[in-house]
């Protein structure tokens, strides 16, 4: 029989994203604090960083995170989402920005060739590069290459990073002028010390 600790129970405000953490079995528990100090320590960083580089809003909502031994994904729809427990920090931290970047691809307008990690991959290279450098940025670039299975994580960062910055960013402008709303002119999302569940 698998169990689900609840980690963290929120009644997040309908504006702010919010993380709800458990891990599947009881040996995940430290893992699962492990991810919810990093979203409850960065996470208006990683969401005010995807805002500025998209040009997209981030949904709000709560999004309930299973912390797994298995692949980590992001449920179709973004209300749901795995984390593998099994990581180094600094491989958690990329997980959690990679899959929060699932959940914020999930509201942009879809056009041909653009498959659910072309277009994370639009933006998630600036995005790691503008929050933790190049280095960290190539240097997951290059584990995820290596990803096999059932996506070509290889062949999308070839195509995303075959253009420059300001061509990704070209076409994240043209999505935009699709229809979806853009994010608020104001300017990109602050730093909050307390994120719904973080206090």
């Amino acid at each position: 029989m698998q169990w689900l600790l609840p980690f963290l129970v929120l009644a997040p405000s309908p504006d702010e994203p919010a993380l709800a953490f458990s891990a599947a079995k009881p040996e995940y528990a430290a893992a699962s604090a492990e991810y919810r100090q990093l979203w409850c320590t960065e996470g208006s960083r990683i969401m005010a960083a995807m805002e500025r580089v998209t040009g997209f809003p981030y949904p709000a909502g709560t999004v309930e995170v299973a912390v797994v031994s298995g692949t980590p994904m992001t449920a179709f729809g973004g209300r749901s989402m795995s984390l593998k427990a099994r990581y180094p920090l600094y491989y958690k931290r990329a997980t959690l920005v990679h899959e929060l970047g699932h959940r914020l691809a999930f509201t942009m307008p879809r056009t041909a060739g653009l498959d659910d990690h072309r277009l994370l991959y639009l933006f998630l290279y600036d995005v790691w590069f503008d929050l933790y450098g190049a280095e960290y940025a190539d240097t997951m670039v290059a584990i995820e290459r290596r990803i096999t299975g059932r996506y070509d994580y290889a062949g999308a960062w070839g195509w995303a990073l075959g253009l420059t910055r300001a061509e990704r960013q070209a076409r994240l402008a043209a999505l935009r002028a699709q229809g979806a709303t853009p994010a608020t002119p104001s300017g990109p999302r602050t730093a909050s010390p307390s994120l719904p569940g973080c206090a």
